[in-house]
């Protein structure tokens, strides 16, 4: 039962990117080559290839069934997959002393931060 949940799931996700999506188209494919290969019978898969995708688009009378080929046209795909699987429990580890900082010191003038000995350093020097 999972493996086909997750072949569903790659699937739906790699069908919504225009480009595989194209591969779908592959049947047109096949049956615009054999209306080709009844009109003329001398037409190879390689001289139907550069008509329909080397050569310049021309107007003619198949040219909708021509614009359905593969690759031909660029799909505008505006699915979005999101899986978004909450967790059973969220768990939240925050250490206590990260966020809450104690801020209760007071930096004012005090001699045990500025000594008195320092002081003596800036007099002028004695004669």
């Amino acid at each position: 039962m999972k493996k086909w949940v997750v072949y569903f799931l790659l699937f739906t996700y790699l069908t919504s990117f225009s480009e595989v999506r194209q591969l779908a188209k592959i049947p047109n494919l096949i049956e615009h080559f054999i209306s080709h290969k009844l009109s003329n019978s001398e037409m190879s898969v390689f001289a139907f290839f550069k008509m329909h995708y080397i050569d310049e688009q021309a107007k003619d009378s198949d040219y909708k069934q021509d614009m359905k080929l593969p690759f031909k046209t660029h799909d505008f795909s505006s699915t979005v997959v999101n899986l978004n699987i909450p967790p059973e429990r969220p768990i939240l580890n925050i250490p206590h002393g990260s966020i809450f900082v104690d801020r209760s010191s007071n930096f004012s003038y005090s001699e045990k931060y500025y000594p008195s000995v320092f002081s003596k350093i800036w007099e002028p020097p004695k004669i």
